[in-house]
């Protein structure tokens, strides 16, 4: 018997991973299928206007892409059964940051040990490139096509600054991420305690369905994290799935108290703020020198000239100790805009406590962060916002 709500995506797909789970974990029901479906290519194609998944199509027909925009539709009504938002201050800002580092700024490991050990991983992908494309069709017809799925992908890596002198950096910073994240799990269940929040979808995504799944990644993080490789599996299940933790399962199904943050989440931060900060900031900054040259662009105008682009010039950052260089991708900045919504929301003496809590490790500067543009969403695309009040713009002479 077909659900309600129909979710298009793949296995393989990072973002459908995080969508999936999150409607199992609020006992959401929908059928799954693949973009492969006659149904994808005749009418939600033509709605959405690019080739990406996930997208839902909920039963009276409206189409959501995106799989944040899908989360926050379901936060919106009342079908969940709890909010992945947690509500105190410190608390929430965390899940956010975690959740922009997972769902972006883990994209590098996610696509260098899926692309860069292909030989390790063929046979899986191989497999599940065809049935995406094809699904049902015979063996001949599925190998044909996955190759066919598959010889551009090597070509992706290069606008997200992996090649041959970023790639030790991007190894030490994946083992040293596993070795963090293994430390945390062995004590909580979940990323902020005991529920799974917005930061676990988003750092699940890319851990789960590259990184947890392909062949070569998986044999690694089962070595190195075996806590963590676990935790992939009860994020996929419908419950909260954690016969491990015996204090949390009896006592402590809620997230952490903002005066109660274990050392093991902030050294993850404090990871986060090393390694992504210069290239959120010059992410914002390009974007602003781009916007100066366009003055003409109006509210509501697409921010890229043709849907399936989605980029807007490119950026150079530092990372550890390789200066890198790759796309802009405006997308990146509506969850920036969301970590500064939510600060710029908070009273005068929540803030206080917020730049007390993460100037330490250096994400302070990432609660006012903004473009001097916001992008919103109109019809499954990003547009034009308002300009913004920004603060670094105003300081500049």
């Amino acid at each position: 018997m077909s659900e309600s709500i129909i979710l298009y995506g793949t296995p393989m797909s990072l973002y459908t991973g995080r969508v999936r789970a999150y409607l199992r974990k609020q006992h959401i029901p929908f059928d799954e299928r693949m973009p492969g479906d006659p149904r994808f290519a005749a009418e939600i194609f033509p709605q959405v206007k690019r080739l990406v998944i996930p997208v839902v199509e909920l039963d009276n027909g409206h189409i959501i892409q995106d799989s944040l925009a899908i989360i926050n539709h379901f936060e919106h009504s009342d079908q969940k059964r709890f909010s992945v938002y947690p509500e105190s201050p410190i608390v929430l800002l965390s899940a956010l940051i975690l959740d922009l580092f997972g769902a972006e700024g883990l994209l590098r490991p996610a696509m260098h040990y899926r692309w860069n050990y292909f030989e390790q991983n063929k046979a899986l992908l191989q497999a599940e490139f065809g049935d995406c494309a094809a699904p049902a069709a015979g063996i001949e017809v599925t190998q044909a096509v996955a190759a066919q799925a598959m010889a551009p992908m090597q070509g992706y890596l290069p606008p997200l600054g992996i090649n041959d002198q970023s790639i030790p950096a991007i190894e030490e910073q994946y083992l040293e991420l596993l070795e963090l994240l293994q430390k945390h799990l062995l004590d909580h269940p979940y990323i902020l305690g005991g529920l799974p929040s917005i930061a676990d979808y988003g750092l699940y995504a890319p851990l789960y369905a590259h990184l947890a799944r392909d062949i070569y990644p998986s044999q690694l993080m089962k070595q190195k994290a075996p806590r963590l490789f676990r935790w992939t599996e009860r994020m996929s299940a419908e419950n909260t799935d954690m016969p491990e933790y015996g204090e949390y399962r009896e006592h402590n199904q809620n997230y952490f108290p903002d005066d109660q943050i274990p050392q093991t989440l902030i050294d993850i931060l404090s990871l986060v703020a090393r390694d992504y900060i210069p290239e959120l900031e010059e992410t914002v900054n390009a974007t602003n020198r781009w916007l100066a040259e366009h003055p003409e662009i109006e509210t509501g105008a697409t921010v890229t000239e043709k849907p399936h682009q989605q980029t807007i010039g490119r950026i150079e950052f530092q990372f550890r100790d390789i200066l890198c260089s790759g796309v802009n991708k405006p997308y990146r900045l509506t969850l920036i805009q969301r970590i500064s919504d939510a600060y710029d929301a908070l009273d005068q003496e929540s803030r206080a406590a917020c730049i007390k809590f993460f100037a330490p490790m250096g994400l302070d500067t990432l609660l006012t962060l903004k473009a001097n543009r916001r992008i919103e969403r109109a019809n499954n695309l990003e547009v034009w916002g308002a300009e913004t009040i920004n603060p670094q713009r105003e300081q500049q002479p």
